[in-house]
Order: structure tokens, then C-alpha cells, then sequence
């Protein structure tokens, strides 16, 4: 669409955010373009046009039906500006000669030069320390199929497993019905619009919907609350007074963190002792071992200790009276939305948090019920597909050789493997080795290849978000005789790179189908590519096709679509078209037409949610259908058999009774059990460590960041966003320290400076700093910028496939400030 005007003459483009925020997808620019910049940004107008609060026009179907705008948040509206950021990476850069990993000292080099000099790295380093020798941190998902292809068709290579996101909720969904990990419509059980139209109230644990986007402009809050206006009373259970607890909230419980899984336990004692538990339901849907044995324990008669309210109260601090009262409220309130969000599960042993939650669900009878919420988590529903094949894969099977979080314990400890002070057994367990334990005395990193997770140039700044300190990864990084980094910024971990190679925006500068449906509400938007990229950035799939053929591969085998580089925007069309027709096909056979390709292209979207003929809700097949669940009794199992057999621990990679690999479980275990059972937390409110480290660190997402997107947006600073560490007020009394004033919070792990926000919106015993600021350490140190991760780690006792995102630490206030 072309616009007019006395002073101007744009181009307007429908566009999509892909910023991977909660909302990944669902909001639409409408961008304006003038000689080749984007120049401002609109929100979507293609439904109720001109309409501010579109309820007042709109009938509940028609917002069921999620017939709305598809607004994007504030990031979304300002993110074009990262396109002309100063710290943009044009060109290939490769470090300065004499230069030391992290000075950030660069020189411009040619794309044959760059690749030429990573494939010879490549061909040198595993012909002296074998295939094992090169390592992809961060590089397990979907989005990472250039480099693992790549691996396959070279020979060498490995990967990592999980993600700090929600692998406890990936890793219960398998063992408990059968879905692996990324079958999301599996386990995904519920949507805002079933919300809306079916609850009777709603509760939420752990989880603040005005921060956590999901769906366009926060939509998933305003559906609670229009339900809320409708009568519907909303609780919310969390360490923080948060504006969703103050604007949304009916009541607000403040809880320990760590300890949910106490009073999930609590709530179903007050289940099975006032015979409110829905007996039909569990005889029908829920294995009788598993059923029976979880009712023992919450009774007390494995342990000898009943998890009644009391007993939870001196866990969690939820007052006995409260946790009865609420889990009556929930049993008669038919039927009540519960959602136990990913934040309860990123902590020591959250793992358990899943399952415990899942089993109170199934107890109240609320699997796949309308309106009574996820029982697992909430987020993608109905895997509506828009893939197309890149061709077949290389023989090469890479093996998953440890946590993801944990890639530099990996690296590191394996000087105290070869030297005999470690076992190999205690290291596979330590770093969550997840392949055959034979290839521990193979396993040599040498070479790290950090891509960007995919089409995404803004995704690895490792430092900032793997819930790891980065002193012991910067250790790791200046072991590695070569690095490699994909991007498009300057970030802190980039500077870390031998080699740079500059990464086309995916959203902007590329076309690109976009599809997601976190937050219960799901659609296919589009990217048309509306700017030319600068400098000489390049598509991040051209990058791994180049490499491949570098290093011998044929490239139409890596990648079918290409034919030459001249005809590469052709060729990826060709693969988006392709990827499209997928979602046409689904539509089809259920006989509903879509925008053809032209239409969808030029700004036409599909819209999932208005074309289904009633809100998702989860396990239609098993619940309603009658089909069994994936599981080998075919019912949901809250006792693992495999779990419970010692003989199969430390075997490697686990697979299930269909010999589907379950690619959350470690090999080794650890301390996970095979049924849900509470266990302290580690670094948590009631480990040892309190004596010297008294206050515990929580590290939520913050209004104006994604990861650590935005930290230096100039939109998002000084006057719209602090970066500060919340401190209760009784807690800084006890230290001395006033509102602004400037702290150290440190523990074992590592330092931070930050000024002081004293607050009575957290509990006492806790302290807060948000998650993506930008790690900055000083000549001492110390982090002055502020990151969290400088501060997590060190739980080494507990399964490794949560990501503990929580700590303790202790502050004080300083007087010589670093600089």
C-alpha cells in the first residue's frame, strides 16, 4: 500500500514481531517505510478499525473468537529502531590479532574469508581431537536446524539438550502422558478464550499476565480482565505484589518461592480428607498405582508425615485456613481455571512443582475440562503446521552431550575427569550428559559454535541468559581454541567470538512465516521483508548452506531449494511457499479456505482461533474421544516405572515403552523421584546457606525487556525503565540501606552493583532483579550493569532439567562505587 501525502510519500507494510517475547507471532506492525527505513510503526488496524476498546462494540463470541486488533506491546512498537542501532554488526569481523577474547577489538574481513577460515578451523580441530570436539551451546530447538544439519552431513559435531524456559513442564509431559517435549498441543491444554467463556474463577500461580505479554498488547490479561468484569473472582499466588495482583487480583497470597509444591500437596489433602476429589475422573482417566501411591504419600502413610495445610504453612507461608478455604473454593467453583505458570517450575526440584500441580488437577477431575485450565501449562495448542522439509538428513546421529545451561561445567570439569579427582560417572550427572557414557574419554571441546538459535540474530548472549554465572562460561569461552558467533549485535557474549558473522533481521530484512500461539490464542502471520539489509549482512540459512559447501556438501543436499546464490530470494520463496501450502493443507481437509499465497503474502493472515468452532481445550481425544493416552498403561501416571527402575539410570539417552527418546531426562537423574514428593529447594528460604547468604534472588522478566533485548534501547531507559534491585523494606532497614542508595548483592557465584529500590511489593527474605540486564564487570568483578545470571548456579545436587533461575544472596550498601 503506497500513502501520500504533501511532505511524504511511504510505503506501508503488515508485518509481523517475532521477538520471542510470550506473544511470538500473534502482533502485527503496520510499518511505514520511506527510502528504504522503516520510519514509525502502527499498530494493526484490520479488525474494528479505529475502535480503542473494541469490548464495548464486540459481543463475547466475537472476542472469543479473538476478533480483535492484533496490537503489539511497547517493545514491539519501538523494535524497528534495533535495525539502525550503532551496535549493529555489518560485516564479517574477525579478532584482532594479540587481542584477548572479550577486549572487543575487531577487523573487517570478506565472507570467503570468514567462512574459509571457520571451515579449515573446523576440518583442523576435528581432525586433532575427533568429531566430539565442537560444541554448540543454546543450539537445541527447532530453529537450529542449519548448524545440526550441517553436523549431520560433515560428520562431527555435537549439542546440547533443553532450554531455560519450561523443560521440568516438556519433561513431566512425557513421563506422565507419553508427549515428548515438542509436541506442544499435547500437553498444552488450555486458552484464553476457554478462560473467558467457561470459568468460574481463576487462580494463578507464579505469574504476572501484565508483564508476560502472551498475545497481542498483554491480550491474555484484559481476557482476565473482562472475565473478571464479568464476576468471575481472580487469585493470584506470588512472592510479589505485582500490578497483576493490584489491578487484576480479587485477592493476592504472597508465597515462599520454591514451596508451591507444598501446598499444591496441601490442597489435595484437604481433597482426599473432605472427599471433594472427583473419583470418576481418577478411576477413569488416571492409572490406579500411581493414583493410590500418590494418595499414600499426601496422606502420610509412606513417610509418616501428613501434607496437610499446617504442614504446609511452615513451608510455604500460606496460612493453613487460607489453603483450605481456597482449595474448597476451587472444588465447588466448577469450573475453576488453575495455571501454574513456568516461574514456579524455574526453580530447585521444579520438576516435582509440574507433577504435583498436574495430579491436583487430575484429582479435581479437571483434565481437558472447558474452562478449567491447563493441567500441564498453557501456550501453542493445535501444532497447525507451516514446515517444509529442507531434504533429507546426513547419517550423522549428534550426540546431546550435556545441559544446555551447563555447557561451560561441561567444558571445565573435565580437567578433574582426565586427572582422576572426578568420576565420569559424577561429571555425566553433574553437566545432564544425555548420550552414550562411553564417549566421555571422546569428548574434547575445542571449537564453540554459537548460531543464533536459527533465523533468530538476536538470540545467544549466553552471559546474560543461561542462568549461569559468567565467570565460569568466560572460563570456558578462553578454553576453546576457536569461536564462532551468529548475530547481528555487539553483546557481551559476542565479543567472545573469533569470528563474527553479521545475521540478517528476520523480521524485517527477510520473509519469514510467522506462527505461534503462546498465551491461548494462535495465528499465521507473515514477514514480508520490507527493507533491504545493510551493509553486508546475510540470511542466517544462506550462511549454513555457504559453510556446508565449504566444507564439501553438496548444497542442494543441505538445502533443496537453492539453486544459486543470485536466485537466493527466489529460492527461499520457493521454501515459504511451501511452508505455507502446509497450513492450507490442515484447512482443507477440514473443508475451510485460507488466504491463497499471494493474498497471505501481501498482508492477509489466518486468524486460528476465529476459525475453529470453539475454543481449544486440551486431551479432546482422551477425555471426550475415549482414546488412551501415550502412556504405556494408556491413562496419565503419576508413578514412573522407568524412573522407579535403578537398572536404567546413567544409560544415556532414555527411551519410552514406544521407543520414543525423552529428550528432557538426563541420563543420570539425580535426586528426581518417581512420584511427586516435596524436597527443599536448593539455595532456597530453607537451605543452610541462609546463615550466610540470607535473602533470595528472583529473577523475573521485566515490562521493557525481552531477555536482554531492549537493555539499551533508547526508547526503553532512564525515565520509562530503572534497573534496580528490589529490596523489602524491613530488609533494608535491618541494613541500613534507603531507596537509591547504591548495594552489592553477592553470594559464592559472583557480584553485582546496583542502586537500591526499597519496596514493600516483595516479601520479606526476597530481592528481586530483572532478568536481560546487561553484564558489565568492572577491573574487580564486580557486575556494575546488572545481570542476575552473574549470580545463579551452583546447584549441582538436584535433576539438572530445571532451570533454577533462583538463588541466595547478601546485600549491603557500598560507599566506593565502582566504575
Amino acid at each position: 500500500m503506497r500513502v501520500s501525502g504533501k511532505a511524504m510519500e511511504r510505503d506501508v507494510f503488515y508485518t509481523s514481531c517475532i521477538c520471542n517475547c510470550g506473544s511470538n507471532s500473534q502482533c502485527v506492525f503496520k510499518a511505514h517505510v520511506e527510502d528504504g527505513r522503516v520510519v514509525a510503526v502502527e499498530p494493526d488496524d484490520r479488525f474494528n478499525t479505529g475502535i480503542g476498546r473494541e469490548d464495548a462494540v464486540l459481543s463475547e463470541e466475537e472476542i472469543v473468537k479473538v476478533r480483535l486488533q492484533r496490537r503489539p506491546c511497547p517493545k514491539g512498537l519501538v523494535f524497528y529502531r534495533y535495525l539502525y542501532h550503532p551496535d549493529r554488526i555489518l560485516y564479517p569481523l574477525k579478532r584482532e590479532p594479540g587481542s584477548r577474547r572479550g577486549d572487543g577489538r575487531y577487523a573487517r574481513i570478506s565472507w570467503d574469508e570468514a567462512l574459509s577460515t571457520i571451515a579449515d578451523k573446523m576440518v583442523a580441530i576435528r581432525k586433532a581431537y575427533g568429531p566430539y570436539s565442537i560444541i554448540s551451546p543454546f543450539s537445541y530447538s527447532p530453529g537450529s536446524q542449519g548448524l545440526m544439519r550441517l553436523f549431520s552431513f560433515w560428520g562431527a559435531g555435537t549439542c546440547d539438550w533443553g532450554w531455560s524456559s519450561y523443560d521440568a513442564t516438556k519433561l513431566m509431559s512425557h513421563l506422565i502422558v507419553g508427549s515428548p517435549g515438542w509436541n506442544y498441543a499435547e500437553y498444552y491444554s488450555g486458552s484464553a478464550s476457554d478462560m473467558l467463556a467457561n470459568a468460574k474463577l481463576i487462580v494463578l500461580w507464579g505469574y504476572d499476565p501484565t508483564l508476560g505479554t502472551n498475545g497481542p498488547a498483554y491480550q491474555f490479561a484484559w481476557f482476565i480482565k473482562l472475565a473478571r468484569e464479568k464476576g468471575v473472582p481472580v487469585i493470584i499466588i506470588d512472592p510479589r505484589y505485582t500490578i497483576a495482583a493490584e489491578v487484576l487480583a480479587d485477592q493476592w497470597i504472597p508465597i515462599k518461592p520454591g514451596t508451591d509444591t507444598a501446598m499444591f500437596m496441601a490442597m489435595a489433602h484437604v481433597l482426599f480428607k473432605e472427599e471433594l476429589w472427583d473419583k470418576s475422573f481418577v478411576e477413569t482417566h488416571v492409572e490406579p498405582l500411581g493414583a493410590a501411591k500418590w494418595r499414600d504419600y499426601i496422606q502420610g502413610k509412606e513417610d509418616g508425615i501428613e501434607k496437610t495445610p499446617e504442614w504446609a504453612e511452615k513451608i510455604c507461608a500460606v496460612p493453613a485456613a487460607t489453603i483450605r478455604e481456597l482449595t474448597r473454593m476451587v472444588a465447588r467453583t466448577k469450573p475453576s481455571w488453575l495455571w501454574s505458570h513456568w516461574a514456579v517450575s524455574r526453580k530447585s526440584h521444579g520438576e516435582q512443582a509440574v507433577r504435583a500441580f498436574a495430579a491436583l488437577q487430575a484429582f479435581l477431575g479437571y483434565w481437558g475440562i472447558p474452562g478449567a485450565g491447563p493441567s500441564l501449562n498453557i501456550g501453542p495448542k493445535r501444532n497447525i503446521p507451516v514446515k517444509a522439509s529442507w531434504g533429507p538428513a546426513g547419517g550423522y546421529q549428534i550426540p546431546a552431550m550435556f545441559r544446555s545451561h551447563l555447557w561451560a561445567q561441561a567444558v571445565l570439569l573435565l580437567k578433574k575427569v582426565r586427572s582422576g579427582e572426578l568420576s565420569e560417572q559424577e561429571y555425566r550427572r553433574i553437566v545432564g550428559w544425555r548420550t552414550d557414557p562411553a564417549l566421555v574419554k571422546a569428548f574434547n571441546p575445542k571449537m564453540l559454535f554459537m548460531e543464533g538459535s536459527g533465523r533468530k540474530p538476536h538470540a545467544p548472549d549466553i552471559l546474560v541468559t543461561a542462568t549461569e554465572t559468567p565467570r565460569e562460561q568466560i572460563a570456558a569461552l578462553q578454553e576453546m581454541e576457536f569461536t564462532v558467533v551468529t548475530h547481528s549485535m555487539m553483546t557481551p557474549t559476542v565479543q567472545y567470538a573469533d569470528i563474527i558473522l553479521p545475521v540478517q533481521d528476520w523480521m524485517w530484512e527477510e520473509q519469514n512465516i510467522a506462527s505461534s500461539g503462546y498465551g491461548g490464542f494462535e495465528c499465521i502471520n507473515f514477514c514480508p521483508g520490507i527493507v533491504k539489509p545493510p551493509g553486508e549482512v546475510k540470511p542466517a540459512t544462506w550462511i549454513f548452506v555457504k559453510l556446508a559447501e565449504k566444507l564439501g556438501v553438496d548444497p542442494v543436499k543441505f538445502f533443496k531449494y537453492y539453486t544459486t546464490d543470485e536466485n537466493w530470494k527466489k529460492d527461499w520463496e520457493r521454501y515459504q511457499r511451501d511452508c505455507y501450502q502446509s497450513a492450507v493443507d490442515y484447512y482443507r481437509k477440514q473443508g475451510i479456505a485460507v488466504p491463497a499465497w499471494e493474498e497471505f503474502s501481501r498482508g492477509q493472515f489466518i486468524n486460528c482461533d476465529e476459525l475453529a468452532e470453539k475454543p481449544f481445550v486440551g486431551w479432546d481425544d482422551q477425555i471426550r474421544g475415549g482414546k488412551p493416552f501415550h502412556t504405556a498403561s494408556g491413562k496419565i501416571e503419576f508413578f514412573s516405572q522407568y524412573l522407579a527402575d535403578e537398572s536404567k539410570r546413567d544409560s544415556g539417552a532414555h527411551k519410552d515403552h514406544a521407543g520414543k527418546i525423552n529428550a528432557n531426562l538426563p541420563g543420570n537423574w539425580g535426586d528426581l523421584t518417581a512420584q511427586p514428593v516435596y524436597q527443599p529447594p536448593v539455595r532456597g528460604m530453607s537451605d543452610p546457606m541462609v546463615a550466610v547468604y540470607p535473602l533470595m534472588l528472583l529473577s523475573p522478566h521485566p515490562r521493557y525487556r525481552t531477555h536482554y533485548l531492549f537493555w539499551d534501547h533508547p526508547w526503553l531507559k532512564d525515565h520509562v525503565y530503572r534497573h534496580r534491585v528490589w529490596l523489602n523494606v524491613a530488609d533494608a532497614d535491618a541494613r541500613g540501606i534507603k531507596d537509591d542508595d547504591m548495594v552489592r548483592i553477592y553470594n559464592d557465584r559472583g557480584t553485582v552493583q546496583l542502586p537500591a529500590y526499597v519496596t514493600s511489593r516483595v516479601m520479606p527474605g526476597i530481592v528481586v532483579i530483572h532478568h536481560g540486564g546487561r553484564y558489565l564487570p568492572d577491573p574487580a568483578g564486580v557486575d556494575v550493569g546488572g545481570s542476575p545470571s552473574t549470580l545463579l548456579g551452583g546447584d549441582v545436587a538436584s535433576c539438572v532439567t530445571a532451570a533454577k533461575t533462583t538463588t541466595l544472596v547478601q546485600v549491603e550498601r557500598v560507599r566506593e562505587l565502582s566504575t
